[in-house]
């Protein structure tokens, strides 16, 4: 049993708390003879819209995280598949100048080993740079075709502005010269829509030809890029090649173009091949890696 006392004192406590007065109560009125009661409005609310109202409160900041693991996720994967195509490219390009020249030895495996190097570095950049602002357009973009196209033609423009200004300036620095036509922003800015369109195509159209779909831009873009001047990185070794002709490199360049029979088509094929490969690496990686992320959220 609890005394009157007792109960008149947690009263007492609860109105000091709740800032409330016995002469004019807002939540506890004294009935006299019956004790008391509660007079203040009350309004229900289940467990369920409690948990609710919690979770919408905790909704931004975990909606944050889960972008932020999500673009880092899909970049991982873009430059993954930049790496694989990087090393592909690398191989081939090293083995094909090795076996160009008219000897063999430590030389013909130095130069094959710097091409497979300058191949992956390269493609290590462009993919770094066109992967993570297609992952960002998907993640926080809404994934709307202008701002992935936007973004892929903003992360090729500024690698390809890097790269080529870096590589002027390395060049005039140790050597004084430099080529006139390299790769740079224009090429990066075309690579970069190619690789875009590719994700498009292959997030509209999955399937077993995803792998035709995903070279198609970059094969038309590339033609479109050489015909009007543009040069990729065979390209732009051949113009190295005809700065320095004492190199290795010359040799190398001067006998492809004329197995070839002329200098166009070659760097043609070379530009169409080279921006093939570079999208469909970057495009099927992250299309992969999105339509994972969608399923899941299914």
């Amino acid at each position: 049993m609890v005394s009157d006392e007792a109960l008149t004192q947690c009263i007492r406590t609860l109105r000091r708390v709740l800032q409330d007065s016995a002469s004019a109560p807002r939540f506890i009125e004294t009935v006299p003879k019956h004790g008391y009661r509660f007079i203040a409005a009350v309004s229900w609310q289940s467990a369920a819209d409690s948990s609710a109202s919690l979770l919408a409160e905790q909704v931004p900041v975990k909606k944050d995280v889960v972008a932020s693991l999500q673009f880092w996720q899909h970049l991982a994967q873009g430059l993954a598949g930049a790496a694989i195509a990087g090393l592909f490219g690398g191989a081939v390009y090293g083995l094909l100048a090795a076996a160009q020249l008219s000897f063999a030895g430590r030389e013909a495996t130095a130069l094959g080993l710097v091409l497979l190097s300058i191949t992956l570095l390269l493609a290590l950049l462009a993919g770094g740079a066109v992967a993570a602002a297609l992952s960002a357009a998907m993640v926080w973009g809404q994934a709307r075709a202008a701002v992935i196209l936007l973004s892929g033609v903003s992360g090729g423009l500024l690698v390809g502005s890097f790269v080529s200004l870096l590589l002027h300036e390395v060049l005039q620095l140790f050597f004084g010269r430099s080529p006139a036509q390299i790769t740079g922003a224009g090429e990066g800015a075309a690579i970069g829509l190619a690789t875009a369109l590719s994700c498009l195509l292959l997030l509209r159209f999955p399937g077993k030809w995803h792998g035709v779909v995903a070279v198609l831009p970059a094969l038309l873009i590339a033609l479109i890029l050489s015909q009007n001047g543009g040069v990729l990185l065979a390209g732009s070794l051949v113009q190295l090649a005809a700065q320095f002709p004492d190199a290795a490199l010359a040799t190398v360049a001067s006998e492809a173009l004329l197995r070839n029979q002329g200098h166009n088509g070659w760097v043609h094929l070379s530009a169409m091949l080279e921006a093939a490969l570079f999208c469909a690496g970057v495009s099927l990686a992250l299309s992969r890696s999105w339509l994972r992320v969608k399923q899941r959220n299914l």
